[in-house]
């Protein structure tokens, strides 16, 4: 496979620990619990004390807990993954930069950033590994990541296109997280290293961008595994975490929070975004999970895009997916099913159109049925990958967060067993740090119940388990009990859980649904009085109009200003019966002013 290398400005980028405290002050200097950042409504239906009742839960484990749990083990899976494992290819991170970083979110001698030891920031993610841990974390000083590495030799050097994107997805979404006002002003003494994990977050997934663009994007236009393989699901949440880093990276406070700005890493991701969305946009998907992965990627291009063109293709594509596969979608596999839901309550919540939610709620009457709720699991499925997990997970808590009012409630309870059963009981998380017992924890986090971090009974500390605070790649119910049946740790498949994990509630600043109706109009495109003559700007790989009204038996004289700099564009009419009529293909900047004076024919 030809692979094209493409031009891109230097954006360097670094990272620190990212196993610091995530709460403490508030702007009073009290204590802040974790209710006070919790949502300040509860859902119709919605429970948040009652344990799940499946047997050999905690009795502790209630919804609330979940939530907050899903934030602290989002956490876990993606921080000592890219910053201390080395399970891929790493870069060094430049001191300046660092110290830079820490002047810009204002640390103080009150408010102080810690920057560990032996870091190996990823700006490539390998395939899988294993997840046992070559040295014991007890040897070494919590802020040296040396006691987290893995072992090189077991890992699959391939870079995976999924896994790198739901890495470069995970962290662009933990810097909305990390730039909540929750963690204080810069001027405050509370806040500094989650302002600070923030900014390295964000400056991570966009070098792992970079390297995607420049060693993974082929001539097809799509992004292809090292070693050749094409995953379109892949390449679906590489459009999601392209267009998220373009919002980061751009001017528009809604979406970089006044701190991520970057002007020209923004302009290399908004076009790689725009250019992927062309090279998708004619792919039917060959099922609910990519069909899911892709509306949710087609909505966040229309919230981040920069011309309301792209963003109004977007949105109508993501739409006609939800039509044409998932309104009515049926299949005897549970994970398809909550996929289903998962696109549908993302369409739903991007369109404001309630048949989507419907036909959710419709949906998850057959995942009910198919449910055991005395033990958490699906009676129609033994074997579950972390990829199945994670978009249960995903279909559970869309439905409770956005389902109809008789829904919520039974999701939410889902959710709940599920969640135990899966994460907890069956052991696919394989280790826990302590929480509220570590180096960093603020004092009144101290006085936390552990269940708020970790599920007390079932999870080890990482020391005791020997592996990374990651999800094993399979677990398998007999019937009885639980097995992990694959520890593999495959970043394609974590990473996603990691995802839905911090989307769960969703918590402080993580975007699970973007507000794209704020950005984009759901209408057809109006196309206005009829004229006889117009001009059509091509930029940003699309033009700026949508449609032309022109009068029937007339002559209509067009004029094409195709602004794209070594971008090849045309126009091409097609007129029926009469014959098409095209312009030449030619590289912009330029203007047609040959078709403006003499290509004029009756339209």
């Amino acid at each position: 496979m030809l692979i094209r290398r493409i031009a891109l400005p230097v954006v360097v980028l670094t990272s620190l620990a990212l196993l610091a405290a995530a709460c403490g002050d508030n702007d009073d200097g009290e204590s802040s619990p974790p209710s006070e950042i919790q949502a300040t409504e509860t859902p119709v239906g919605i429970d948040l004390v009652a344990s799940s009742g499946i047997v050999g839960g905690d009795p502790d484990f209630n919804f609330v807990a979940l939530t907050w749990q899903g934030y602290w083990l989002s956490r876990d899976h993606f921080g000592p993954f890219v910053m201390a494992s080395g399970m891929g290819i790493p870069f060094e991170p430049p001191m300046e930069m660092l110290q830079q970083a820490m002047e810009m979110v204002a640390q103080n001698p009150d408010d102080v950033v810690m920057i560990p030891a032996n870091m190996a920031p990823l700006q490539a993610i390998y395939a899988s590994g294993s997840p046992n841990l070559l040295n014991d974390p007890r040897d070494f000083d919590p802020l040296d990541f040396e006691g987290f590495r893995l072992d090189p030799d077991s890992f699959d050097v391939t870079v995976s296109v999924r896994g790198q994107a739901e890495t470069m997805l995970k962290e662009s979404q933990w810097a909305h997280n990390f730039a909540n006002a929750h963690f204080g002003e810069p001027e405050g003494d509370f806040g500094a290293q989650q302002r600070f994990i923030g900014m390295m977050v964000a400056m991570l997934s966009q070098m792992q961008g970079q390297y995607a663009m420049q060693e993974l994007l082929g001539d097809d236009g799509l992004y292809h595994d090292s070693d050749g393989a094409l995953d379109f699901t892949g390449n679906w949440v590489m459009l999601h975490g392209l267009s998220d880093i373009a919002g980061l990276t751009s001017d528009r406070g809604e979406l970089n929070h006044g701190r991520y700005m970057a002007p020209d890493a923004h302009q290399a991701f908004e076009g790689a975004a725009n250019g992927l969305l062309a090279a998708l946009e004619d792919r039917e998907p060959a099922s609910a999970d990519e069909a899911a992965a892709a509306i949710r990627a087609l909505a966040y291009r229309a919230w981040t895009a920069d011309d309301t063109a792209v963003a109004e293709r977007a949105l109508s594509r993501a739409r006609a997916i939800a039509d044409e596969q998932l309104v009515d979608f049926t299949s005897e596999d549970v994970t398809q099913l909550a996929a289903a839901v998962t696109g549908l309550i993302a369409t739903s919540a991007a369109t404001d159109d309630e048949k989507y939610r419907d036909a959710a709620d419709a949906i998850f009457d057959r995942l009910a049925d198919d449910f055991d709720p005395e033990h958490g699991v699906f009676k129609s499925k033994s074997v579950y990958s972390v990829d199945d997990v994670a978009w249960i997970i995903a279909g559970l808590n869309s439905l409770t967060q956005l389902g109809g009012d008789a829904t919520k409630g039974p999701a939410s309870r889902a959710l709940l067993a599920f969640y135990e059963s899966t994460i907890s009981l069956a052991g696919m998380q394989l280790s826990a740090p302590p929480g509220k017992d570590g180096a960093m924890a603020s004092e009144w986090e101290k006085d936390l119940p552990s269940v708020v971090y970790y599920h007390p009974a079932d999870t080890p500390s990482p020391p005791a388990a020997g592996k990374l605070p990651v999800p094993a790649s399979e677990v398998t119910w007999d019937g009885d009990s639980w097995e992990v049946t694959s520890d593999t740790f495959v970043p394609a498949g974590a990473m996603h859980l990691a995802n839905e994990l911090n989307w769960i509630g969703p918590h402080l600043g993580s975007i699970p649904f973007p507000p794209v109706t704020d950005a984009v109009s759901n209408q057809v495109p109006d196309a206005g009085a009829p004229v006889t003559s117009a001009t059509l700007v091509g930029k940003k790989i699309a033009f700026d109009v949508d449609a032309l009204t022109v009068p029937a038996g007339q002559e209509v004289t067009i004029t094409f200003d195709n602004q794209d700099a070594a971008v090849p564009h045309n126009l091409h009419v097609q007129a029926g019966p009469e014959g098409d009529f095209k312009t030449e293909i030619v590289e912009g900047p330029v203007l047609h002013t040959d078709f403006r004076d003499r290509r004029t024919r009756e339209l």
